[in-house]
């Protein structure tokens, strides 16, 4: 920790920034501004920053007071690594024909069970994350002065398993490409939308017009429930209090090309159910689990022709009438796969035939529109290319991506797959970080769940055992280990029907914060039990909740174990509070202790409005404090999940003052002994 003299001179520095203009200003932690509304007027503004506090010091009541924490003290902390947390991108094609944002959008009310399948903010994700690479880019340590070494993405980089989709955030994050968000490929029969780049959802915008449930930027008359200007008519239809402004212009802007900057240091990647399932909830993208010993045909993945020709193609469903004719003939195509007639075979030929008249008929019927098509739509399999995938998905696959990079490693940590994951076509791997230290990312995805929605997730036994053997492995090397995974601990526990995976194994027994909340119970031990099983654990770091939050696994409890192990976890950049952490271990005296620090990304706090009350601006400009684009939309995009009456502002995704800057005593000696 910083002594006490310097430690005023960066809380003064801090202040500073927090009445500075925020585009193009020195980057910057939490430690030194918030980003809050204070003023109850749903738009956000620089708020007071927020110092360390220790773990168990709960929350403040007014978080827009000055804030003097309950700080830690470290007589004389030394860096042993600093590094970033990067997860749930959610890099949305928000004109995919393969969407399904109708069921969000027929809701009333603010519980939705599919209220994930619609945001107001999902055309502004590569924004958003270009402006988190430039803000971690340069980031330092407010402890030691340190860089980052590294970055960790702990899953969901993409939202819908598609080849374009995963090619803009490994662009993003490469940095020194050009990135084009806009997809769609207008052909004769399949033109864009008139006089607009945008061929996404939208609501009418038109007085007199229906009500279809979405945000219309471009006026204010029909938009959809909950997501117009007027705060009153909002609460009534939602009974949540939010204000959306318009944003003239505002998709269009979202799908103008752009200079992607990079985060100019290695990052890792690990996979996320939206990485791995179409939406993700299905797997129906694919047959069949990848593993060469499944003894139920096919042995190995098998492309599904109606879910690709949906989402490559130009029909678009608008309702769940549609949606009901793709999941009939997704469930033929699985029976003809199953019995040999996969891909490519008459019979599967004939079947995609039928399906694509089928969804004419549909346009017909005014349950579909038509959209310019994109191959690279395409859904990519986890691993190795499958024969009979269209376009380009044919020749790669979502790991294959991750070795066409300008960054570094290349293959961003896949190719330190062990031989075990490579057959069974998983992403799991170690790596060391520097001496002493063992990383170790799990593929917590279940591909196979028996249902539409395989969001949660799971540990298969092959997998299981090689991270038993990695834990020991380290502690006879006398190395300390953080594992990641995309899902949280409490949320691996989705059962699985590929009985190559048995016995299965989830994160825990029971949820000791919220007893309310299920656990599924396993046959084989949890990670948590492993964990505690092996005192040189030192974190298990997360993402898919969209929420921040650190935990303290007491191995104590039942007796676990002589271990113990803290679980961290970081909000999403597609929802609000679109946040990113720092996590530093550092040493003082021969101690050791995690510096937790949240970060939010170059966007302003305010945006601009409306370019009625800005004179001399063009539509697209804005009057806020952004000068540019880039910055501009990423802003916009927070305010708008701010304002998501569905989103995590209504459900503590922030977290209390100890899930976000805080420093965490390990009780462990640097070096291990």
């Amino acid at each position: 920790m910083i002594a006490g003299g310097r430690w005023i001179v960066v809380v003064v520095a801090g202040l500073a920034l927090v009445f500075a203009a925020p585009a193009a200003a020195a980057p910057f932690t939490t430690l030194q501004r918030t980003m809050l509304d204070c003023d109850g007027d749903d738009r956000l503004e620089p708020a007071p920053g927020e110092d360390y506090v220790a773990p168990g010091s709960g929350d403040d009541e007014d978080e827009c007071a000055p804030r003097e924490g309950t700080r830690p003290r470290l007589a004389n902390p030394h860096s042993i690594l600093h590094f970033v947390h990067l997860t749930d991108f959610q890099m949305v094609d928000e004109e995919s024909p393969a969407r399904v944002e109708f069921f969000d959008s027929s809701q009333r009310g603010p519980f939705n069970p599919f209220s994930a399948a619609y945001r107001p903010q999902e055309s502004l994700t590569t924004q958003v994350t270009e402006a988190m690479a430039r803000q971690v880019r340069e980031s330092v340590s407010p402890v030691t002065g340190e860089r980052p070494a590294l970055s960790i993405l702990t899953g969901d980089n993409a939202d819908s398993q598609q080849l374009n989709e995963t090619r803009w955030f490994i662009d993003v994050l490469d940095g020194r490409r050009r990135v084009d968000p806009n997809s769609g490929v207008p052909v004769p029969g399949c033109e864009a939308t008139p006089g607009s780049v945008y061929d996404g959802v939208r609501d009418g915008g038109r007085p007199g017009q229906p009500d279809d449930g979405y945000y219309e930027p471009d006026e204010s008359e029909t938009d959809g429930d909950g997501y117009t200007p007027d705060r009153a008519v909002n609460f009534a239809e939602t009974g949540r209090a939010v204000t959306v402004r318009d944003f003239p212009q505002l998709f269009e802007a979202a799908n103008t090309p752009f200079e992607a900057t990079g985060v100019d240091m290695p990052w890792y990647s690990a996979f996320g159910n939206h990485d791995a399932l179409v939406q993700g909830n299905s797997p129906d993208a694919y047959f069949g689990p990848g593993g060469p010993t499944n003894p139920a045909p096919p042995a190995q993945e098998s492309v599904n022709p109606i879910m690709h020709s949906i989402a490559t193609g130009c029909v678009k469903p608008s309702n769940a009438q549609a949606q009901a004719v793709v999941d009939d003939y997704a469930q033929h195509a699985r029976v003809l796969s199953a019995g040999g007639l996969g891909a490519g075979s008459p019979a599967m030929d004939a079947l995609v035939a039928d399906f694509e008249h089928a969804m004419e008929e549909q346009v017909e019927q005014g349950n579909a529109v038509v959209v310019p098509p994109d191959a690279r739509r395409c859904h990519l399999a986890k691993d190795e290319p499958v024969a009979g995938g269209p376009g380009p998905c044919a020749a790669t696959s979502f790991i294959d991506q991750h070795f066409a990079t300008t960054g570094t490693p290349v293959g961003h940590g896949f190719a330190n797959r062990p031989p075990q994951a490579r057959v069974n076509h998983d992403g799991y791997y170690s790596f060391k970080p520097r001496p002493g230290l063992r990383f170790v990312v799990l593929d917590t995805v279940t591909d196979e769940c028996g249902s539409q929605f395989c969001f949660e997730g799971s540990v298969d036994d092959v997998q299981f055992r090689w991270l038993e053997d990695e834990l020991s492995a380290a502690a006879s090397a006398g190395e300390y280990v953080l594992t990641f995974s995309h899902h949280t601990l409490r949320t691996t526990r989705q059962p699985t029907t590929d009985v190559t995976e048995q016995p299965i194994h989830y994160g825990r027994r029971g949820d000791r914060e919220n007893p309310l909340n299920p656990q599924n119970v396993s046959v084989g031990r949890s990670l948590e039990e492993l964990y505690c099983e092996h005192p040189n654990v030192l974190a298990h770091v997360s993402g898919h909740e969209h929420q921040n939050y650190v935990e303290h696994h007491d191995c104590s409890f039942e007796q676990a174990g002589p271990g113990d192990f803290w679980e961290v976890s970081t909000a999403a950049h597609l929802d609000w509070p679109q946040q990113a952490r720092l996590l530093e271990l550092v040493s003082d005296g021969g101690q050791m202790s995690l510096v937790l620090t949240i970060v939010d990304h170059t966007g302003p706090a305010n945006p601009g409005g409306a370019p009625a009350l800005c004179p001399g601006r063009r539509p697209a400009g804005g009057c806020g404090n952004a000068g540019e684009q880039v910055v501009r939309l990423a802003g916009i995009a927070r305010e708008l999940a701010y304002n998501d009456y569905q989103g995590g502002r209504f459900g503590g995704a922030r977290g209390e003052r100890d899930d976000r800057n805080l420093i965490v005593p390990l009780g462990r000696p640097w070096p291990a002994r």
